[in-house]
Formats: C-alpha cells, sequence, structure tokens
C-alpha cells in the first residue's frame, strides 16, 4: 500500500495532526498511518500538566509570542492561524469538556489526560489513520526533493512503508523513556536539515554553593529571576514562582528561563521585586534600632515586605527563608559570625542589615548545571526555523516533508504553552497535506 501520510511519533502533535486531518477528498478516503516508537501513544501527553494535561492558556493570543523566547516572532503566524480559542473549540467537540482556572491554565475538566488522549485517538482513527506501536523509524528515504515529487520509503521494525507525504512529529529529547529521545535528529541531517544543538528546557538549575537545601519545599509567589551569562543578548529576565529544592533553584520563574541557563553564567534572584534595594534596606535599619523582636520578624514586618504579600495574607518571605537569610548575611559580614534568625535585631551591626536587604534583592549565584533531559519537561534546540515553511510547516529542503511540534527548535514557558504550538503545528500541517494530497489514481 502507498499511504497518502505517514506521521512519525503518536504524541500530542501527531495525533492532533491525524485528528484535524480531512477524512476524505471528493469521496475518497484519506490513507494514514500513525508509527509510534514506544508500546503505547501519547505517553509524554499523558504526564503533562502532572497528569491533568494542561492544553493550554487563557487569554489574548498575541500574548503567547513572548513565551517563546526568540523564537516567539518566527512562530506568531503559526499561533494566530489557530489560536487557544481554536484548541478550546476542538477539543470541546471532540467532547472533551474543559476548564479554565484563576491562572489561565486550561485543562480537561476531569482533570485527566487520559481524557484528552482517548478523544484525539478516536478522531485520527475516524480520519482514516491506523497506528503501529512498538514501530520504532529507523530510516528514511525521499525518492524525490524540492524540486520533483516522489515517494517517501519509511523503514520502523523491520518493515517498510511507502508514502506520498510525511510528517515528523517525534518530539524532542526530554523525558527520553516516553520515546521522545533526539533519535529522529541524524535521520532528518541525512535528509539535509540543520539541527540546532538541543538543551534541557524548562528544567530546574543547579547554582554553586547553594544555601537552602533545608528550605525543600519553600516557594514563594512571585520573584523575579536573571539570568545573565554576559553575552551580546543581555539579560534575560522572568517574573513568577519560585521553588526551593533540597538541590536546586525550581518553578516556573527558574523554569522559564532555563533555555538561557549556560555554565558559569550569573543567575540573580529578587525575592521582593516590587521594591527598590534603597527603600527596603532604609526601612529595615530604621525598623531595627532599639527593636528586641526578633530580625526574621522584623524583615516579615516591614511595609515594603508586607506590601508585597498577597491578597490572601500569606507572608512574601517565609520565615524559615529569612532565618536562613540572617545567617548567610552573618557569615559573610560579621568576621564569619553565625546568627540566627531568632537574634534581636538591635543587635545586628548595619552592615549586616545592609548585607541582608541585598540578599533579599540580589541573591546571586553562579550556575554549575541543569536537571538534564530526564526531567526537563521540554527541549531547547531542533531543526532549524529558518528550513520550515511558516505557512505550511512543509520543509524547504524536501518536498512533502512536514516537521511539527517539539522538533522544531521552539520550545514554550510552562503553563500550557508548548502543547499550544503541538496543537498549532499538528493542525496547519494537516491542512497542509490533505490541501497537497493527489487523488487516488
Amino acid at each position: 500500500m502507498i499511504y497518502d501520510v505517514i506521521i512519525i511519533g503518536a504524541g500530542a502533535a501527531g495525533l492532533f495532526a491525524a485528528a484535524s486531518a480531512c477524512p476524505s477528498r471528493n469521496g475518497f478516503p484519506i490513507r494514514g498511518l500513525i508509527l509510534e516508537k514506544s508500546p503505547s501513544p501519547g505517553k509524554k501527553l499523558l504526564m503533562a500538566g502532572s497528569g491533568q494535561c494542561n492544553l493550554t492558556h487563557s487569554g489574548d493570543i498575541k500574548a503567547f509570542v513572548s513565551c517563546y523566547g526568540d523564537s516567539g516572532p518566527k512562530i506568531r503566524s503559526i499561533l494566530y492561524r489557530f489560536n487557544n480559542l481554536a484548541v478550546r473549540d476542538f477539543f470541546e467537540r471532540l467532547g472533551v469538556p474543559l476548564a479554565e482556572r484563576e491562572d489561565g491554565k486550561v485543562f480537561p475538566a476531569s482533570l485527566c489526560g487520559r481524557d484528552v488522549l482517548d478523544a484525539l485517538l478516536r478522531a485520527a482513527s475516524d480520519n482514516g489513520f491506523t497506528l503501529q506501536c512498538s514501530s520504532p523509524v529507523t530510516d528514511i528515504a525521499a525518492d524525490g526533493s524540492i524540486d520533483a515529487a516522489g515517494l517517501f520509503t519509511v523503514t520502523a521494525a523491520g518493515k517498510t512503508h511507502r508514502a506520498r507525504m510525511l510528517v515528523v512529529a517525534t518530539g524532542g529529547c526530554s523525558y527520553p523513556t516516553t520515546g521522545s529521545d533526539g533519535s529522529m535528529f541524524p535521520l532528518l541531517e541525512k535528509l539535509g536539515h540543520t539541527i540546532v544543538q538541543p538543551k534541557p528546557a524548562l528544567v530546574p538549575l543547579f547554582v554553586e554553593n547553594y544555601p537552602y537545601t533545608s528550605l525543600a519545599g519553600v516557594a514563594f509567589k512571585h520573584v523575579r529571576i536573571t539570568i545573565d551569562s554576559h553575552g551580546c543578548l543581555g539579560p534575560r529576565e522572568s517574573p513568577g514562582p519560585l521553588l526551593l529544592t533540597h538541590e536546586n533553584f525550581s518553578g516556573p520563574a527558574v523554569l522559564d528561563l532555563s533555555r538561557y541557563a549556560r555554565i558559569g553564567a550569573e543567575l540573580l534572584v529578587d525575592y521582593l521585586p516590587g521594591v527598590r534595594l534603597e527603600d527596603l534596606a532604609r526601612e529595615l535599619r530604621q525598623a531595627a534600632i532599639g527593636s528586641k523582636k526578633q530580625i526574621a520578624t522584623v524583615i516579615a514586618e516591614l511595609p515594603a515586605v508586607r506590601a508585597a504579600c498577597g491578597t490572601d495574607g500569606e507572608p512574601a518571605l517565609p520565615k524559615r527563608f529569612l532565618e536562613a537569610v540572617t545567617s548567610r548575611a552573618g557569615a559573610g559580614c560579621a568576621g564569619g559570625a553565625s546568627f540566627a534568625g531568632d537574634v534581636q535585631a538591635s543587635r545586628l551591626p548595619g552592615s549586616m542589615l545592609k548585607a541582608i536587604a541585598e540578599i533579599l534583592k540580589k541573591d546571586r549565584f553562579t550556575i554549575s548545571g541543569d536537571g538534564g533531559f530526564k526531567i526537563a519537561m521540554a527541549t531547547a534546540g531542533g531543526v532549524l526555523l529558518d528550513e520550515i515553511s511558516t505557512r505550511t510547516l512543509e520543509s524547504k529542503i524536501v518536498r512533502h516533508l512536514f516537521i511539527i511540534g517539539e522538533a522544531l527548535d521552539v520550545d514554550g514557558n510552562t503553563g500550557g504553552y508548548n502543547l499550544q504550538f503541538a496543537f498549532s503545528t499538528g493542525h496547519l500541517a494537516a491542512e497542509s497535506f490533505c490541501r497537497q494530497n493527489p487523488l487516488p489514481v
């Protein structure tokens, strides 16, 4: 059999392309095949949002562009063509009710990723696609090129399949146990494509002399993270929540910037982004005069710090964290002396109060590494975008080859942006290969 289209990869992008395809053309049913490396489809999709499947984000699609780093402006037209509202409508029509959280994240109402996967599989089957799992692709031969239409010969699990068109939706390198292990990139290089070196994205960051091991689980609702490698692009900033683990920095503010992390680069944490350092230092110095309160309490009661509390009244800076900051400031400014967070504020020298304020506003570290692909939620790098038509997602190198989703050099912020890109590219590829699909002879 000669298939109309073969999709390599039964993840979010590949299944969405199959689910979006036209089931027939002029009465002739489409003949489609999905080849999946793993024993079952959608493994990574089922992991999204801790199994709850954060499908996309609410808000104006124009605001999405800035959530994809330097690639954002290049993919604007792709996002606009099939936006977040279109994604929501698509799944509702497939019988998957959706729910939006206060933070803008959109989930299936059941909070079960399996409902999303099952809906996509049903739609793909209805559109004429057959799924073959445990079928890792080991070779792709294109009998044609950009100048001549030909057939693709795809070798998978020892069998060969031929198709008029080919869609690569194999993801990047993150969570390799799901089948997204980067093994497709050498085959795409063989076909003439340039691969931007993959690196982990949406991944926790390690720093030298990490001081918060004892504070694992402490979280901040709003900080500002800056990564500065002192390169030509300048520093990169990200506001948002921060999580301290027993060995590294995590949480959205760090994850969203991890695409820019390099060993040796500076990571700076501002725990009070709405407060000026000068104002914080002045308030702390004045509040400490004659105070018998513990220094951690004095800091927490500062007007600048109280103003940073959320509407729920939770403290912006947890007491355990303030105690650790006090200890760090003492070790650095008082001849190596150790000060606990319960020391009276009036006993602290002015140099130490200044050091505390500086830590709260400019906590500096040197990046020593990241969590690697095993725990990275996305991949930075992949097929060079300049080699793909953003109007059709067809390769400029090989005719009738479409590359979509995380296989491209695009990675988004946490919060549903990567799945949105998978769906946007899957839908556009389906439009393109259905439009180009010739009638059977």
